[in-house]
């Protein structure tokens, strides 16, 4: 039996004030059943002193609903927090930096999938490494905000032909900006 995998590649500048810091790497892959989301954002911040900054996300849906997920953010490559999903009879057990929560509802939608999905109004947005959702609300047919129920932060982000263009990420200390490259756009299907 031939399978087939489609595989879609975006990448984008990482900003912060203006300046490129490194990339985001987002890849996503189908096969069969399954989609894969791969994330992986290598940085180098300059803010008394230099600071390497890398994250790896894999994020895995089943059917439609989020089947599981792993997370590292690595500071100088040192591991400074982790975070994991599985899912398990009809519950989500995640794991972040050794602290376990549950969550009792199906996720159809999580952050990592932003790239590549534009969600609707008042569309929940599951967040994965913290373990909560955050909810969508439309600007306009191309641009949306993504609301933290904890905070007061507000990401925007813009579309263009249902891929994500621009993403403005408001931290507490610094603000990051995600701009696509789109000469690096690709779109490839394989056979396994």
């Amino acid at each position: 039996m031939i399978t087939y995998a489609q595989t879609e590649t975006l990448v984008y500048d990482l900003k912060v004030s203006g300046k490129i810091i490194g990339t985001v790497t987002a890849k996503k892959s189908v096969q069969g059943n399954f989609v894969t989301y791969l994330s992986d954002t290598d940085a180098k911040i300059s803010f008394l002193g230099s600071t390497q900054i890398k994250t790896i996300m894999k994020v895995v849906f089943e059917n439609g609903k989020l089947y599981e997920s792993d997370y590292k953010f690595y500071k100088n490559n040192k591991i400074k927090e982790e975070s994991s999903i599985t899912s398990k009879n009809g519950k989500y057990i995640i794991i972040h930096d050794g602290k376990t929560s549950l969550v009792y509802e199906p996720i159809y939608a999580s952050s990592i999938i932003l790239p590549f999905y534009k969600p609707k109004d008042n569309e929940k947005i599951f967040e994965e490494v913290e373990g909560y959702f955050k909810s969508i609300k439309l600007v306009n047919n191309k641009s949306f905000q993504l609301l933290d129920p904890k905070s007061s932060h507000k990401d925007k982000y813009i579309y263009e032909n249902g891929k994500m263009e621009y993403c403005l990420v408001n931290n507490t200390l610094v603000d990051f900006e995600m701009v696509l490259q789109t000469k690096y756009y690709s779109q490839n299907i394989n056979k396994i």
